[in-house]
């Protein structure tokens, strides 16, 4: 039984086929860990009567599974499962001066010499000083989709280059051609991956089919 904070910009929902509709979310708790959540078909209407944007809720009867999947979101060991008999409560018992919004900022420098486990999302906040102007063609796994290149830096001043794909990619675009002399912008990313090749600077990349979430700060 835990008390978390729900954050509702923290929510996807997968529904590839029917049949296998589920929504997945990350939560934190009153320490600060955040860990995967799973609310699978025939849950959603207990995910949508107990738990809203900003509220605190307690929960019971949970499964808990091993975060052992290819794509990992969190680095707890574990993730919950919601697929049965569960049960949750509004709670006023969370701690005030938790970092509920569960940003964990990595450095620039840390992406650069990648010291950091690569297989697990950061979140990153800078000042997007460059951008492609129109989309590129880009292919993923065989899969052709469009991308835009975001040049980013810090307050520090290091520069690290963000590929923004697919309709994320699209979205961002009509934005800045909509906003009247844009030049430059602050960006909070969420989940967003580290791509290194080899063949140059180790690069970040989001994508909404990754559940990555940015926000713009004029």
């Amino acid at each position: 039984m835990i008390p978390i904070w729900f954050s509702k910009p923290n929510v996807w929902e997968a529904n590839k086929q029917t049949t296998h509709r589920h929504f997945e979310m990350i939560v934190v708790d009153e320490k600060g860990d955040k860990i995967h959540v799973i609310v699978n078909n025939g849950r959603l209407t207990f995910l949508e009567k107990y738990f809203k944007e900003d509220m605190v809720v307690l929960l019971r009867n949970f499964s808990v599974i091993p975060n052992n999947t290819s794509y990992k979101y969190t680095k707890h060991p574990y993730k919950i499962s919601y697929d049965g008999v569960a049960t949750a409560c509004r709670s006023n018992t969370f701690d005030a001066d938790v970092n509920k919004i569960g940003f964990e900022f990595t450095k620039f420098c840390d992406i650069i010499s990648l010291n950091l486990n690569t297989e697990i999302p950061i979140d990153i906040e800078g000042e997007v000083f460059s951008w492609g102007r129109e989309l590129r063609d880009y292919e993923v796994y065989e899969c052709k989709t469009k991308m835009l290149p975001l040049k980013l830096k810090d307050t520090l001043g290091i520069k690290l280059t963000c590929l923004v794909i697919g309709i994320m990619a699209g979205d961002l675009l009509d934005y800045m051609k909509s906003t009247k002399n844009c030049n430059k912008f602050s960006m909070n990313i969420c989940n967003a991956r580290v791509y290194d090749d080899g063949k140059g600077p180790p690069m970040i990349y989001i994508n909404h089919q990754i559940e990555s979430t940015f926000e713009i700060f004029d």
